[in-house]
């Protein structure tokens, strides 16, 4: 038979990127081609991604123009990814149809759920396509009922700016849901008339016509909310925690090898040398992720409350997390005096996987991304919560609600965060870390010989392989 090919194409986001590249290279190790295919302006920003295609042969590297000038901002909005829509298609129609020597015909699409553009084409053009999810189920299940909210007409549109208020009547988020974990829209008055945000909606209903949605979570972890997500689509793929399960199928140093291409910004490998002389569990990791931003007030805000907590602390400082009201990224000079950081050691950017399996940390103050959660889960460190937006709200519920695995973060001033800090960090901490370590536990299991995310992934690839020997057949 010949080899099946599958084209990856995750959204231009670092959050989606890492776990699609773990999944290709897990395609990849079964032995199918792997394409995995980035926007031009995705590939300059990754430090030679083709680089790791001498440690995985069958994984190839494409890019596409995402149709934006170069000077483009690229900010996230309605619509930000249509214009890639022509591009894709003809990278389809041009190279991945067999016409191109160097790689078989195209078996099938995995598609990030967030590129809606890519389900219309793989329709048009009749090749099967999967939807990938890098976030939550919980999120995942909120949008899929925002249409059923918006038809009875009790919850949405929000008929006040009360954004705690519980919305009930969703199956597997009853206590959960509140009607800050969903879009801003939400509130508009015209939502159900509106063609931008119908459209959008239309988006997220056509996800269920895929041959399937692979997401990145596992049955444990989202136990009640998974089995109504499974009631959406054909096929549900529960392959989390996907940097768990491609670490434990290659080798580690290349785990990390895949984990720095899959950044924008090189790790600073510094922390570690300095982690190396802090005291068991002692220090607390603080990292707002790849996309969060904050404004110089709120950053002084966590730095006196760091500080001021008196525990060690690793802070990860993005070159653009801070913008200033000129519009400009600025660093506040309180954060480079050397007497005011004794206990606090900042870096632009870190290795994350890395620093959270080391014996040093004992806690995570997180922005909440998806994929930080597995990241603390895996590396059984308790979380504190400072949501930014998107799923990130709901996932600091399901955390500190549901898992009880962390704390939330409730408001943003420095006595607030000294508090929290200390209070996980010290009389809360035992209890965290038990139940942390019963999750973590499980996700050990679901990875091993014979989990369910492991089998998951099997199944996958057999389900792969039998469209390659039904479009044979159809020949």
């Amino acid at each position: 038979m010949e080899q099946i090919h599958v084209v990856l194409h995750p959204a231009p986001l670092q959050g989606h990127i890492k776990p699609m590249l773990c999944l290709a290279q897990l395609l990849s190790k079964a032995g199918f081609h792997a394409t995995f295919l980035v926007t031009h302006h995705t590939f300059k920003l990754l430090p030679d991604l083709t680089a790791l295609s001498a440690n995985f042969p069958n994984l190839h590297f494409q890019s596409i123009s995402d149709g934006l000038p170069e000077d483009h901002s690229r900010a996230l909005e309605f619509g930000s990814f249509s214009k890639i829509k022509p591009y894709f298609k003809h990278f389809l129609l041009n190279y991945s149809l067999g016409d191109n020597s160097m790689s078989p015909p195209l078996t099938c699409i995995i598609t990030d759920q967030y590129l809606p553009y890519t389900l219309d084409t793989a329709k048009e053009l009749g090749i099967p396509i999967f939807s990938f999810v890098s976030h939550s189920a919980c999120y995942l299940l909120a949008y899929l009922n925002i249409s059923k909210l918006i038809e009875q007409g009790d919850h949405i549109p929000f008929p006040d700016d009360n954004m705690n208020q519980e919305i009930n009547g969703v199956a597997g988020l009853e206590g959960l849901l509140r009607r800050k974990h969903l879009p801003s829209y939400c509130a508009l008055k015209d939502i159900a008339q509106n063609p931008q945000i119908q459209s959008h909606l239309k988006d997220i209903f056509d996800l269920k016509g895929c041959c399937g949605l692979i997401i990145n979570t596992f049955d444990e972890l989202e136990i009640t909310i998974l089995p109504q997500v499974a009631t959406h689509f054909q096929k549900v793929y529960k392959v989390g925690p996907l940097h768990a399960l491609s670490n434990s199928k290659i080798n580690q140093n290349l785990s990390h090898l895949v984990a720095s291409h899959a950044s924008r910004w090189q790790a600073d490998q510094s922390c570690i040398a300095w982690l190396d002389s802090q005291p068991l569990r002692s220090v607390l990791y603080v990292s707002f992720g790849s996309h969060a931003k904050a404004s110089v007030s709120q950053i002084l805000e966590f730095w006196h409350g760091l500080v001021n907590s008196g525990k060690p602390f690793l802070w990860v400082l993005r070159p653009d997390v801070i913008i200033g009201e000129d519009g400009k990224h600025v660093i506040p000079k309180e954060l480079h005096q050397v007497g005011a950081k004794e206990n606090g050691f900042l870096v632009d950017w870190a290795p994350q996987e890395h620093v959270l399996a080391h014996h040093a940390i004992g806690g995570f103050l997180t922005h909440c991304g998806w994929n930080s959660i597995l990241e603390s889960i895996v590396a059984k460190i308790p979380l504190i919560c400072w949501s930014y937006d998107w799923d990130q709200m709901i996932n600091a519920e399901l955390v500190s609600k549901v898992l009880e695995i962390g704390l939330q973060l409730d408001a943003c001033d420095r006595l607030t965060i000294q508090r929290t800090v200390q209070t996980m960090m010290g009389s809360k901490r035992e209890e965290l870390q038990n139940s942390i370590e019963r999750i973590s536990e499980c996700a050990q299991h679901v990875i091993g010989n014979g989990g369910s995310s492991n089998q998951n992934l099997e199944t996958l690839v057999e389900d792969i392989k039998n469209i390659k020997l039904n479009s044979q057949h159809d020949e």
